[in-house]
Order: C-alpha cells, then structure tokens, then sequence
C-alpha cells in the first residue's frame, strides 16, 4: 500500500506524532526527573499529533509554522527542547507509508534530505536558555548516556554536533548575532516571542530563519506567553495572522471562557488558573494565585502570565482593541469646521499634522516620518515644505477653528501660520508644559473610553496610538483628586508623535469657539437662501 489507510474514526489524520513521541519516550529523559523516560501529558500528546500532521496526498506537513502560546510555566521550552532534539536525531521526515497504510518516519540527512541544522532562536543569549538549556539538560543527564546513545557531541555550550553526521549542527541563535540569510536551517524553536519586537532585531531575526527554513523545507515553532497588544512583536502578529486564518501556521492557545476581573472571588479565579494550566501537574495553581494577588503584580502581568489573556500592559495610554473599535470612517466635507493637531519634529522623530471634526472623529492631515527602509548613511529631515503646503491646503478646504501646535523648532512656521490665519486660532500647545499637557490628555483619554472620540482607521496613528505610553508628572492630581498623565515613550522608543497631534487636535475641536456662520459676500448670494431666509437680489 502506498497511500494512507483513511480515516478509522471521525477527526483521524494522518501525523508523524505518534512515531515522534514513541522515540522520545524510548530516548529521552523526563525534563523533572531524568531517571524516568518523557512521557508527555495528554494536553502535550494531543499538540504533537497536531504539529506533525501531514497531508494523505503528498506526505508533507500541513503546517509550515507554529505557535505555542500558553501561560507561564505550562512547559512550552521543555516540550519545545523535545521536539529540537527529535528534528536533530529523531525521526521527522516523512519516508512513505507502510504496509497498513500508517505513515513512516526517518531522520534528517537520509537520502536527498539535507543534515539537520538546528537553532533555538532567542532575543538575548540570556533567553536562549530556556530551550537550549533545556535541551543541554535532556542530553547531559544520566552523566551523558543520552546524548552517547544518540551520538551527539555536547562537549561545547556554543552547539551541539552529530558524530556520524559532521556537518549536522543545533546551535543558539540571538537577534544580536547579525545576519543569517541563507543558512541551511531544517527547524527552528523561535523563544519567547513575546519579546521579539523590531527594535530589538527579533522582526527581522523571524523573518530571516522562516526564509532559511522554507528553502529547506524546514519549518519554526515559536513559545510565547500572551504577549503585550500593540506592541508587534512576533508573537503578536503571529496570533493575529492565525486569527485571520492565514494557512499553514500551527497556533497552539487557551484562554479562559471569560476574561478575570480584578474583583473576581479567590474560587473563580482559582478555577480560571486551573483551566488554563490543565494538566500541567507540577503546576501549583493555589501559588499562583497568590502571586496573582501581591500587590506588586500589575493586573495586567496577571493575565498575561498566569490566565494567558493578551493585554494592553502597564502603562499603556491606549488598549489597541479598544481603540480598533472606535474606527468609522466617513467623508468630512470642504468647508466643515474642524480643529487642528500639530506636533513637530526636525530629524529623529515623526511631524503629524491631525483634523478632528466637533464631534470627535479624526483623521491624519499628514504624518511625516522616516521610512523603514531609509538608508542608514543618509540623514533624514522632515520635508517642511511639504509640511507647509499641507497646513495651507487645510486652510483652504476647512473652516478651521483651532490649530493647536506643540512647536519645537517650528517656531518660525508657527509664527507665519498665526499671522496668515490669526493669532487667535493658531496658538503654541507647549506639551512640555505638564499640566496642561495632563489635562488634555485626560480629557482625550476619557473620550475614548466613553466611545465619544472616533477615527478613520489610518495605520500610521493607530502605530502611534498604540505605542504611547503614560507617566506621572510632577502635578499629579487634578482638582477633584484624580491622577494625571501625560504622554509618553515606551521603553521601545517606537514613535507616538502623532498620538501627540490626536490629542492636541482633539482638544482643539473640543475647546474652539461655536462654529460661526459661513462668510458669504452678498454678490455670492444673489438668488440663494442664507440661514433659511431668501436674500433680495443686490440693486
């Protein structure tokens, strides 16, 4: 028989799991207690089968890449260092179907397959521990008969060699280790994803190995605890991307039915932790639980970490799906009455000129920005002309009520634009200036929480938005006692400039005067009505 057998029961396909798991159990220590063999739970079984599920036609794997995506101390680097060293000398490659219609597996390196290389991928050489000590640890245990039975060579912590197999290799990875395209990788364990992020190099580091793994028919699994929204790390458009259902991407999750609420009872909550961990039993959820009540654990850590719900993080001005959820996009007509937004810049960060109508909604006049793709060896400056034209333009198509201008080195313009459209309607918002910064921030803040501030969905001022953080300033209280903010960077120093001009414009709209009636000459008005009244033609 050269094909599979077909279905048995509902829901059966065919998978190189059961052999994966039946030579871990015959090769491999217990990640807990290496004088019993890796037995793993049934949750883990289960996901196995999933991740080496091949198609009944071509024998070729379903899925190109995966994410395990679970909460902190599931087992996903354990599990994940099984699975590296069974892809190192285990068998993962499909080799046909036997007699009974069941599919065989074989080791990399046989045949026309490629030796096996191996990374285990992480941010920082700190995180690579977590698999690559792991698997260091599966290997070395029972004083090295492991690894002796599977003839590799764990002589040196920089990587691990085959015996029989010279140029077979499993070797840590870091985004700081510089480029990697065009390395030969049959599979990679991309760690701690969550963490990935562009400024650290991890975007790129991803995209590198996938491109590796996908000329060699490889393929890359990543571990993530929820990651932080709008922060776009790997792991966060990776779940995005299967949510959308993009095929070919093994997305491995559980979250509570029901999102935790800090004021939860301590049963409830016990019961959300039970089930999100299953059946990791060395878990001790009755711990977590009080980890989860210390005070010093922000709410948000919590159900990242321990009920695996993604959260917008602390410190976050905005929650990305909050804000996603205030989109409606519509036509703003030539001759409506809008405030103005205006943050400038001169070189390192973003200019973003922002509109927004009297009822809340707004959109980008302009976002000025570096690209992605800039060459280094040139210095990029903000194009002030095209800045220019664009308050002009906007003066022209709008009746503008209010432009308000945070305007570091921009002075000059704001000067010209004050003395063209009045010195009452354009007018210095210094956001350095923190308690007014505070209170228009405030006031945005709760627009957006009470859905009375809504947006044209552009993804340069979501990017902004959503990167923005809040700090205390040194007038920390409003009159009433309430705690003030102003807008801030992340520890990622991603741009939030046009997050700056959103509130400006929006305070702007909030705070310009009564809109006036429309100035009409009366030789424009000849035979038309002018505020429901008809006009006597001009004698």
């Amino acid at each position: 028989m050269k094909h599979w057998k077909g279905p048995s029961y509902d829901g059966e396909f065919p998978t190189l799991g059961y052999e994966v798991v039946e030579w871990a159990h015959a090769y491999l220590p217990s990640p807990g207690d290496d004088t019993k063999p890796f037995v793993p739970t049934d949750e883990q079984y289960r996901l196995v089968l999933h991740w080496y599920r091949i198609d009944p036609a071509s024998g070729r794997f379903t899925e190109r890449r995966g994410c395990i995506e679970m909460a902190k101390g599931w087992g996903k680097s354990p599990l994940a260092a099984v699975l590296a060293v069974c892809d190192f000398a285990g068998p993962a490659r499909f080799d046909g179907w036997d007699a009974d219609g069941e599919p065989v597996a074989k080791p990399w390196g046989i045949g026309d397959d490629p030796p096996p290389w191996v990374q285990i991928a992480a941010n920082s050489e700190d995180q690579s521990e977590n698999t690559y000590g792991a698997i260091y640890g599966l290997l070395s245990a029972r004083g090295g008969t492991i690894a002796d039975t599977l003839g590799i060579d764990v002589g040196r912590r920089v990587g691990l060699y085959l015996k029989g197999s010279p140029k077979a290799k499993l070797e840590p990875v870091t985004a700081s280790a510089g480029t990697r395209e065009g390395q030969r990788v049959t599979f990679a364990v991309l760690d701690e994803t969550h963490l990935w992020t562009r400024q650290s190099g991890g975007i790129r580091l991803a995209g590198t190995i996938r491109r590796n793994a996908a000329k060699m028919d490889g393929r890359t699994l990543e571990t993530s605890n929820a990651p932080m929204l709008g922060v776009q790390s790997v792991a966060e458009l990776t779940g995005n991307a299967a949510e959308a259902n993009e095929p070919g991407i093994f997305y491995y999750v559980r979250r509570p039915s029901e999102t935790p609420q800090p004021d939860w009872p301590p049963d409830k909550m016990l019961a959300a932790i039970r089930g999100v961990y299953g059946d990791s039993t060395w878990i001790y959820p009755e711990r977590l639980l009080k980890e989860v009540h210390d005070p010093d654990t922000d709410w948000s850590d919590a159900l990242r970490f321990y009920f695996n719900v993604r959260s917008a993080g602390s410190g976050i001005a905005v929650d990305p799906r909050v804000w996603d959820a205030l989109f409606d996009r519509r036509e703003v007509p030539a001759g409506a009455y809008i405030g103005i937004g205006f943050d400038g810049s001169f070189s390192g960060d973003a200019t973003a000129l922002i509109a927004c109508t009297p009822d809340g909604y707004s959109w980008p006049l302009g976002i000025w920005e570096k690209p992605p793709d800039w060459p280094q060896d040139r210095p990029f400056r903000i194009p002030r002309l095209e800045v220019r034209d664009t308050v002009e333009a906007a003066f022209r198509k709008y009746r503008v009520g209010r432009m308000l201008c945070d305007p570091w080195k921009w002075h000059t313009e704001l000067a010209e634009w004050a003395l063209e459209y009045g010195d009452e309607v354009v007018l210095e918002f210094d956001t350095s200036q923190t308690k007014r910064h505070a209170m228009a921030l405030d006031r945005w803040r709760t627009a957006i929480a009470e859905k009375a501030h809504t947006h044209d969905g552009d993804p340069r001022l979501r990017a902004h938005v959503t990167s923005a953080h809040m700090k205390k300033p040194r007038v920390n209280q409003t009159d009433d006692g309430r705690t003030l903010y102003v807008l801030a960077k992340g520890d990622d120093g991603r741009k939030i400039d046009a997050a700056v001009a959103d509130v400006l414009a929006y305070e702007a709209a909030m705070t310009m005067p009564p809109e006036p009636p429309p100035k009409v000459s009366i030789y424009e008005t000849r035979g038309l009505l002018h505020l429901g009244a008809p006009i006597a033609p001009y004698s």
